[in-house]
């Protein structure tokens, strides 16, 4: 079966892709509008702008002409569900009184909002092994978003509607990522740039990927100009640094306080004996696996729903809160922020609470897990206290 991915690599095959491009240099494919349109069209976009109650200041935001509009001239308060009983949101009129004048339109997060959107971001994860996040750009005529600029992630943008004409530059950021050190101001960024490698003009249908860390800026040369940027972000060694963390609180001579008043010769010889206990750590079994797992559970699957198969089926007893045996999802895990336990699923971090912080990550260690093995293993635990654990597991989608 051939799938979005494959279209739009056409003529090119993915083995080529990945062997000669992926990570290394962009790539420009030509393409026709049917091989955009089951992702995404002007009238697909028009219909998930107007679900005005999915949106907010966070996930659509005006640029005009680099510059972001402010929120009170695009956004308005309207009546919502919550304590407060309104929320602030972008207001259609407002925001379309700014794309008249030239505005560009960013929307942020839009992976699970669109079928074709969903299709290709979860067909990116699995022939990457990285996540997938996707944002929609709106623009007019020579009014541009942003100026040169490199990403953080793979992107790989899907031209929708209209006419743009990309810039990619001749230099290239080393494996930049999401830190104060590769955050620069839009002068500096201009300088680090340099000259214009390669112009490439997209149309309905035409793939652009760009590597990493390679600078590039685009301009609408046709009112309406609609692209989705695929963003994928791979796994690196500093997302496993988690396994040295939750090995090294388990060693007394770690937690012990640092010598009182240590000089830089005392520091220095506990610095090298750190460096020895983490070589050991990382030379694990222990270590390996959790890598393993680390790298597999990476992507997050972006869910939909099947209802029509649902209703044909006969409905399954409850399961019991008592034995019954729960699957342990590989979309979250445990992680530490601040020497903190967080569950997370990538976009989401909860913080776990420091009672059940060992009973969590026992859970999210297993591919399975009951109340009786949960009392086996946590036999101080009530029987009311492991049933609340796993009801919050399985809100927080950690179990099903």
């Amino acid at each position: 079966m051939t799938t979005l991915l494959d279209s739009l690599l056409a003529p090119l095959d993915r083995d080529t892709f990945f062997r000669e491009y992926f990570g290394r240099k962009h790539l420009h494919v030509k393409g026709t509008p049917e091989r955009s349109a089951a992702i995404m069209t002007l009238a697909g976009l028009n219909g998930l702008m107007s679900m005005t109650s999915v949106w907010s200041p966070q996930t659509l935001k005006v640029m005009m002409d680099r510059n972001p509009v402010p929120l009170p001239d695009y956004c308005t308060r309207t009546l919502a569900l919550g304590p407060e009983g309104s929320a602030l949101r972008p207001d259609p009129d407002l925001v379309q009184r700014w794309i008249g004048k030239g505005a560009s339109v960013i929307l942020n997060d839009v992976d699970a909002l669109s079928p074709g959107v969903r299709q290709f971001a979860n067909e990116l994860q699995e022939a990457t092994g990285g996540r997938s996040q996707a944002n929609v750009y709106f623009s007019m005529s020579q009014h541009q978003a942003f100026g040169p600029h490199c990403d953080v992630h793979e992107v790989f943008a899907v031209h929708c509607n209209g006419e743009k004409v990309w810039n990619i530059y001749e230099n290239r950021e080393g494996t930049p990522i999401n830190h104060p050190s590769f955050q620069f101001g839009d002068a500096e960024r201009e300088r680090r740039a340099g000259k214009v490698a390669e112009q490439v003009k997209m149309q309905p249908g035409d793939l652009l990927y760009i590597p990493r860390g390679r600078y590039h800026d685009a301009l609408a040369s046709a009112n309406g100009a609609l692209h989705i940027a695929f963003g994928v972000t791979m796994p690196k060694p500093l997302d496993l640094l988690g396994i040295i963390w939750e090995a090294a609180v388990q060693d007394p001579e770690l937690r012990a306080d640092l010598p009182h008043r240590a000089d830089a010769a005392a520091l220095g010889t506990l610095l090298k004996k750190m460096g020895r206990k983490v070589e050991t750590i990382l030379a694990g079994k222990a270590a390996q696996d959790a890598a393993v797992k680390a790298v597999e559970s990476w992507p997050y699957a972006f869910k939909s729903y099947d209802l029509e198969s649902q209703v044909k089926m006969p409905c399954a007893p409850a399961k019991a809160a008592k034995g019954g045996d729960y699957r342990v999802s590989k979309q979250v895990r445990v992680v530490q922020q601040n020497g903190r336990p967080m569950l997370t699923d990538g976009k989401q971090h909860v913080e776990v609470p420091k009672a059940v912080a060992k009973q969590v990550s026992f859970i999210m260690s297993r591919d399975t897990v009951s109340a009786t093995s949960l009392r086996q293993q946590f036999p101080e635990m009530s029987e009311a206290a492991v049933a609340e654990l796993i009801e919050n597991m399985k809100a927080m989608r950690a179990i099903a």
